[in-house]
């Protein structure tokens, strides 16, 4: 697990595409029932990018879509046998077979069964069901009723073959294949490779949307990205165009509508035009989430709004991020440092400060520590998880790490042991699945411990990452992550 509120990683960010949410009306087909078809918008991601011009089905409980633009969204290719009717999609080595209102489907040469989710045909256009789609390809997908979003996630990841690197899906099946010097994982659609020593970016079907050009380069965040020539930071749009080069001596990415930027030691945030809306002025600064950033003021830290008002009072030794609504603070102590509590945004202390050690939520549960023994607790500061171990990792797919006996391994969230502790150290789950090693080779595992593919060695990294603010010192050891 990485380091007690430690500075989050200065990665050039999490992509996260700017592009303006457009409601989408589900369109009922001709021959369903007004009881069977909803008529309500919905907003379609694929990545996190919205898909405008879409339209979906709700039938008989059942989101559709059509099939040609969401097979290009997943990176599938689309062949149609008109004599049968017949739809196959092929995305690396996987294909899906399927006719028109089949009861079945093949998959990789397979018949499955499809229960209530058979393919229609309406005008020309062939809607299949999102969820059997999504999931036939590895892809994760959710319905948030809040909002009237549907979120699709293609779930690809980065291996190696004969020192090359490509991308698999959570079975391990390839899907673009080992030609990069480096491959990182897709953020919002794009990842960043390598390719004759030179950065770039490429979609999700493995073309460079934006040539291997730079010396650095970096995640997408509010619809652009940081990349360095000849030590010179610009930010760039999708299509690869500069749409600014600030004036300062480090610059990081964006998040909610602004930029963190550091002139000396002292750090601000730039808006997209380049415009400097919270002068350079804190110590040290941390990205926006949930409107508010951590920054730091006459040794202590705080947080601030996006216009630079102090809405929490700098009187922490340390603070980290908001997460799930809640930012895990360090009190200060009787000889400095003091325990770990968290506090809602506004300041007010949620879960009070009587920890030793402290990591924020995730999936609704946060690691804290007493007497160096680590348990998991809810949002209202209840325990819901007791552990015996010392070193534990944050849960995400529903699985956390542990350490026992010098080894790494992965609890649910019953605290049950799923993949036992034999790794000298591993990562956190995400997209299924989890980069763990063992000396000096890497695997990646899935949920059930099944290693899919290999992984990039401990010694390769993602692009170097400019120097950040020193992180707040640890209060135990970490293991290599």
């Amino acid at each position: 697990m990485s380091n007690t509120l430690s500075r989050p990683t200065i990665r050039k960010g999490l992509l996260i595409a700017a592009a303006a949410l457009a409601a989408v009306q589900i369109a009922s087909f001709g021959y369903v029932s007004s009881a069977s078809a909803a008529a309500k918008s919905i907003v379609i991601t694929i990545d996190g990018n919205v898909q405008s011009g879409w339209t979906s089905a709700a039938i008989n409980g059942t989101t559709y879509l059509p099939v040609k633009p969401f097979a290009a969204a997943l990176g599938a290719t689309l062949k149609w046998e008109q004599a049968t009717k017949t739809t196959t999609l092929t995305q690396g080595a996987r294909t899906v077979k399927f006719g028109i209102n089949s009861k079945s489907a093949v998959i990789n040469g397979k018949s499955v069964a499809l229960t209530n989710a058979a393919a229609l045909w309406k005008d020309g256009i062939v809607w299949v069901s999102a969820r059997f789609i999504a999931d036939s390809f590895g892809a994760q997908i959710a319905l948030d009723g809040t909002t009237s979003t549907l979120a699709i996630t293609p779930r690809l990841h980065p291996y190696v073959s004969d020192g090359k690197q490509g991308y698999v899906n959570v079975f391990g099946e390839t899907v673009i294949a080992p030609k990069f010097e480096e491959a990182n994982d897709f953020k919002e659609g794009l990842a960043i490779v390598k390719q004759g020593g030179k950065y770039g970016y490429i979609d999700i079907q493995g073309k460079f949307v934006i040539a291997a050009q730079f010396n650095e380069a970096y995640d997408f965040s509010d619809g652009v990205a940081l990349v360095v020539n000849d030590g010179k930071s610009s930010y760039i749009d999708a299509k690869g165009k500069t749409v600014l080069t600030p004036e300062y001596d480090e610059a990081f990415d964006f998040s909610g509508g602004l930029a963190l930027v550091r002139k000396g030691d002292l750090f601000g945030y730039i808006d997209h035009t380049g415009k400097e809306v919270i002068p350079v002025q804190f110590e040290d600064a941390f990205y926006f989430s949930n409107g508010l950033a951590g920054v730091q003021i006459d040794g202590k830290y705080g947080y601030i709004d996006k216009t630079g008002n102090v809405v929490i009072p700098a009187t922490f030794q340390h603070v980290s991020d908001f997460s799930g609504g809640l930012g895990l603070v360090q009190a200060e102590g009787a000889d400095g440092e003091g325990s770990f509590g968290f506090v809602n945004t506004k300041g007010e202390f949620v879960i009070s400060a009587t920890y030793g050690q402290g990591f924020s939520f995730s999936e609704g549960l946060a690691a804290v520590a007493t007497d160096g023994v680590f348990s998991y607790v809810n949002g209202k500061g209840a325990t819901v998880l007791s552990t015996k171990y010392e070193d534990v990792g944050d849960f995400h797919d529903g699985l956390a790490s542990f350490e026992e006996g010098g080894k790494y391994g992965f609890i649910n969230k019953k605290g049950e042991v799923v993949i036992k502790a034999i790794y000298d150290s591993v990562e956190a789950f995400d997209k299924g699945l989890a980069r763990v090693i063992t000396g000096t080779t890497a695997n990646l595992i899935d949920i059930k411990g099944k290693v899919v593919a290999q992984a990039k060695p401990p010694e390769v990294a993602a692009p170097e990452t400019p120097a950040a603010p020193a992180a707040p010192a640890a209060t135990t050891p970490a293991p290599a992550k």
